[in-house]
């Protein structure tokens, strides 16, 4: 299980770089301020669709299998300082 987050998270890195350097600042120069604001409205219309609570719904249940699995505490996958 921890080479498999391992994987995720060098494969997931690079992934994550982009959307926040190249993706999101070329999406605020395409469209408009009030655009891009709909569409994090539409986006958080979505949560309706996992009915009452629903996104909170399966944050729960995702933090649950975390558990289960021994994932949940990421301190357990943070690097350390020297010091530390």
């Amino acid at each position: 299980m921890i080479q498999l987050l391992q994987s995720f998270t060098t494969m997931y890195r690079p992934h994550e770089a982009r959307e926040d350097t190249v993706l999101f600042p070329a999406l605020r120069k395409i469209i408009s301020k009030n655009e891009f604001y709909a569409l994090g409205e539409d986006f958080e219309k979505k949560h309706e669709l996992f009915g009452q609570n629903g996104f909170e719904n399966v944050v729960e249940n995702v933090a649950a299998q975390e558990k289960q699995l021994g994932i949940y505490d990421l301190n357990q996958f943070t690097p350390r300082t020297p010091t530390e």
